[in-house]
């Protein structure tokens, strides 16, 4: 068996598997998780093995210090083929999964021990359909209860497990940020290179959903007073179904000269936009009902690390990714007046939000690394205990 070590509990295993049915190529918040808990355990000396769909033809997989199995893309036969592969590497070390289900379904049904679970918000809230949600609730509980371990990425997060599994074994580890890819740089320079040079940068990066809340900061823009307004320029990174509707808002508060479509952001241009925000915000609702909530906002993350100060409201996991007072606000959900006199602070008296961008730097520096959430997440798993203690 293999000494684990990562400055902090010492696990003995042979190795991890991990099972994700999103996995980069993929961008987004799931994808980037799963991949920095299989390198960082690659990192510490161990062994992993990934089961992860190939990407879409055309799209490169990316270089891994981990061994990775690549499924075809198309179901049924993504599950079918992960169950297999799954069937054949029971026994080997823990068995981590990117969603409840699929992958903590296959999992649970393959036998695979111990088996943990990631949860992270959206896919715990249950579906429209009436008899849907009658089937999604017990195998929700079923899966969640029957996991070793669940790790959310919130306190909200892991409140939303309890309510649907009470008898669930969760913890609460909040996510972390690459802070040497994320990190401060030359604002000026990121500011030309977007064609917002001498103006006052706004920025959002996400998903165009409706509850991501890009109208509260059209709204909030629109309120301004008429010598702050000129100055104002938020720029929109991501797609999504939303846009039109968000366009035709643009339009109708003419906010034109203000407001601009990026559209998708390679994540190695992130960092630019960030460094070329003065503030970089996130204004989402909580819509339980519609399954819409964030769960922890990542991005508040990325653009701290970056020494950009953030605002986001104070809905669902969001308040685990932002602490006021150092580097970032919360509001309450669709309040365009507080966000309003925000935008006047910023433009009468930036340095105390670059003041702010620094102390965000500093918080993320001290708590935020992906290097000292493997720390707890070894930690929690060392809490498991040998096979022989889990089943006395």
């Amino acid at each position: 068996m293999l000494q684990l070590t990562l400055g902090y509990n010492t696990l003995s295993m042979k190795e991890l598997l991990v099972l994700s049915s999103d996995y980069p190529p993929n961008d987004g918040g799931i994808a980037r998780l799963c991949s920095e808990i299989a390198s960082g355990w690659a990192r510490a000396g161990a062994a992993v093995q990934v089961i992860a769909p190939a990407p879409r033809k055309g799209i490169a997989v990316p270089r891994s210090l981990t061994h990775e199995l690549r499924v075809r893309h198309s179901r049924p036969w993504r599950e079918w083929e992960s169950y297999r592969a799954l069937r054949k590497r029971i026994g080997l070390g823990p068995t981590v999964c990117g969603l409840w289900y699929p992958d903590g379904l296959l999992a649970q049904i393959a036998c695979a021990r111990p088996r943990i679970i990631l949860a992270h918000g959206l896919e715990l809230l249950p579906t429209e359909g009436r008899w849907r949600r009658k089937i999604w609730r017990r195998m929700l509980r079923w899966v969640c209860e029957s996991a070793d371990l669940v790790i959310a990425n919130s306190e909200f997060t892991k409140n939303l497990v309890l309510e649907s599994a009470p008898g669930a074994n969760v913890r609460a580890i909040p996510l972390a940020v690459d802070y040497r890819h994320f990190a401060p740089g030359d604002a000026s320079e990121a500011k030309r290179r977007f064609g917002v040079a001498n103006k006052v940068v706004l920025s959002t990066v996400s998903r165009l959903e409706s509850y991501k809340g890009h109208d509260v900061v059209f709204r909030a823009i629109a309120a301004s007073d008429e010598r702050i307004r000129p100055n104002l320029v938020y720029l929109i990174a991501g797609t999504g179904p939303h846009r039109g509707e968000l366009e035709r808002q643009v339009k109708e508060l003419r906010l034109t000269e203000q407001v601009r479509f990026l559209g998708f952001v390679p994540e190695d241009d992130l960092p630019d936009l960030y460094r070329a925000s003065d503030l970089s915000l996130l204004c989402s609702r909580e819509v339980v009902e519609r399954q819409q909530v964030e769960g922890f906002g990542l991005v508040f993350l990325e653009a701290q690390s970056c020494g950009t100060p953030v605002i986001g409201t104070r809905t669902g996991g969001i308040p685990d990714a932002i602490k006021e007072g150092e580097g970032g606000w919360l509001i309450e959900q669709n309040d365009t007046a507080a966000l309003s006199g925000f935008l006047s602070q910023l433009v009468d008296d930036p340095s105390a939000f670059l003041a702010a961008g620094r102390r965000a730097r500093n918080r993320v520096e001290r708590q935020c690394t992906w290097e000292q959430y493997m720390r707890k997440f070894v930690a929690a798993l060392d809490s498991l205990g040998t096979p022989e203690e889990r089943t006395r």
